[in-house]
């Protein structure tokens, strides 16, 4: 029974010194494990910080004002002399930038004068006289800086007269084709205009020479020319202007001979006339010329 008692109490000795170990084992395992397992701690990417855009302004662009390219030609902007070796010296009007560019064309007007008229000296040594005809509008006036057409004017008289007479149509075909040999003339694009006897010039390049014409502009002066084939000026811009009162001119013919260019197979709508009833009488063709819707007809005809 002694025996008994003693292993008993041997017997749960052991096992209570067998749990006291195996929970202090525990415990130091835990420990071990605290020591060792480490939670861990997710690590956060920087941002990822865009700077802003650069904003660059252009610097602000400074248009220069527009270059006047000077002309080459003294006489640009000018009425000069073109004494010629044939008849008919002129008076000859160059736009204001001519020469400045050599492959530049203009478009050519001949101005003629009526009887009487004049745009040379006596001498024909320098340009002056009457300076009658289209040409007095260029001829040292505000136009002349801006009208981009050569504009001729022949001088009826020889030197050292002044006698008057009427134009000659062949020796005008044959100064038409000098000019545009010499100067930068647009050969589509010349138009002829006259005054009274030069009127009469006018209406014979139109029956003569309209194969070098881009226009024609007759004024005080009558239609007998054109009465007998009125459709030769049907297929031709022609412009036609006089006074009412003017017995040169004879507006009674002009308005009857326009219904008849109208009626032509080859009519192109390009006839027009102006009949004004002023007091200038033989006269109103400075009036004329200076309207500026003339200036640009002049120079908006072409071949």
């Amino acid at each position: 029974m002694a025996y008994s008692s003693f292993f008993a109490v041997l017997f749960l000795g052991l096992i209570f010194n067998y749990g006291c170990v195996s929970k202090d084992d525990s415990m130091k395992e835990e420990t071990v494990n605290e020591s060792v397992v480490v939670d861990e701690v997710p690590v956060s990417t920087p941002p990822v910080i865009t700077p802003p855009p650069v904003v660059t302004t252009p610097p602000p662009v400074i248009t220069p004002p527009p270059v006047v390219t000077p002309s080459a030609n003294p006489q640009a902007g000018k009425v000069s002399l073109w004494k010629r070796s044939t008849s008919y010296d002129c008076a000859v009007f160059l736009p204001a930038d001519y020469g400045s560019n050599p492959n530049k064309q203009y478009p050519l007007i001949l101005s003629m004068h009526g009887l009487n008229g004049s745009v040379l000296n006596t001498a024909h040594t320098d340009v002056g006289g009457s300076k009658t005809g289209f040409i007095k509008q260029v001829w040292g006036t505000t136009l002349a800086s801006k009208y981009p057409a050569i504009v001729i004017a022949p001088n009826w008289s020889p030197v050292g007269s002044s006698a008057s007479g009427l134009w000659n149509h062949s020796q005008l075909r044959q100064l038409i084709l000098e000019a545009l040999k010499k100067y930068q003339v647009d050969p589509l694009r010349v138009v002829v205009t006259g005054l009274s006897a030069g009127s009469i010039a006018t209406q014979e390049l139109i029956k003569y020479s309209k194969d070098l014409l881009a226009g024609a502009m007759p004024g005080a002066y009558n239609s007998t020319l054109m009465t007998s084939n009125p459709c030769q000026m049907a297929d031709l811009p022609v412009w036609v202007f006089g006074n009412s009162s003017d017995s040169y001119f004879q507006a009674s013919g002009w308005t009857g001979i326009e219904p008849k260019v109208q009626a032509c197979s080859n009519y192109t709508h390009e006839f027009t006339l102006n009949v004004y009833q002023s007091s200038c009488g033989h006269g109103c063709w400075d009036t004329h010329w200076a309207k500026p819707e003339v200036q640009q007809w002049l120079i908006n005809q072409t071949r």
